[in-house]
């Protein structure tokens, strides 16, 4: 959820949700029994990308936060895993419902080696395109200003990265559910 001084777009300017190429595994929707593999996910992940995520060096989530997770109250949370290896999450996708009416906060968590192939473009392409499907009218997300990836992935779909405020850069994106 966007914090104080949170930055949205221009107000008549909604989100065009481009088609990037297909990913380099199988995204589906995620499931409590899917934790271990969360979790080797994480093991797998340097300190600097799981502190781009959550803003610590947290190193595993605890079961009582991945049922938070998974629950379809939440929102939706998908896995990615690898065409070659298939029991191997490589990326970890939220797109959670927040207190605001028809929004939701996207994050993502992609393992190291699969970084800077398109794959974070294509997973916030599709969780933007389903958010807009479900009735979502807005969608944020927060990270650390020295997020380059984050930042690419946006420019990448045309979305303006705002300038950061205390070291976070927080985006509020309108979305056209006729997308």
């Amino acid at each position: 959820m966007p914090g104080p001084g949170s930055t949205a777009a221009p107000p008549n300017t909604h989100v065009g949700i481009p088609h990037p190429p297909l990913p380099p595994g199988r995204t589906r929707r995620a499931h409590l029994g899917d934790l271990a593999a969360v979790n080797d996910l994480h093991h797998r992940c340097s300190l600097a990308t799981r502190f781009a995520r959550y803003a610590s060096a947290r190193r595993e989530l605890k079961p009582s936060e991945w049922s938070r997770l998974v629950h379809p109250a939440a929102g939706a949370t998908w896995l990615t895993t690898d065409h070659h290896d298939p029991d191997t999450v490589i990326a970890v996708t939220h797109l959670l419902k927040t207190r605001a009416p028809e929004t939701y906060e996207l994050a993502l968590l992609i393992e190291d080696q699969w970084q800077g192939r398109g794959l974070g473009t294509w997973l916030t392409a599709q969780a933007l395109r389903t958010a807009a499907d479900e009735g979502c009218r807005t969608i944020t997300a927060t990270f650390g200003a020295g997020n380059d990836r984050a930042a690419a992935i946006l420019r990448r779909l045309s979305i303006a990265v705002p300038a950061p405020e205390l070291g976070l850069i927080d985006v509020t994106l309108p979305l056209d559910s006729r997308s």
